[in-house]
């Protein structure tokens, strides 16, 4: 497999993360997988990423990666809000 990247890389952090996610998504289809299968390769990239250059061991790094996953989360949430969905009462 060979990684390509065309055109300008974006500078804003939100188009970063729809170029990964696309690109993540990208290599489930090619691979036959379910897309959701990105969620358990982004993060494991994340795990070793982030082991490769701490120098540390994985067990080391347990809480950090714990607290990077909450705070990619808080920024999930704000690059990504979702709409509102009105819900049907019971009986209705």
């Amino acid at each position: 497999m060979q990684v390509e990247i065309k055109g300008k890389v974006p500078k804003d952090p939100q188009a970063r993360v729809l170029a990964v996610e696309a690109a993540a998504k990208a290599i489930c289809q090619r691979a036959g997988t379910d897309p959701a299968d990105a969620i358990m390769m982004l993060m494991t990239a994340a795990a070793h990423l982030y082991t490769v250059y701490s120098g540390k061991p994985s067990s080391e790094n347990i809480l950090h990666l714990a607290h990077s996953l909450g705070c990619a989360t808080v920024a999930a949430d704000d690059f990504f809000k979702l709409k509102p969905v009105a819900l049907q009462s019971e009986g209705s």
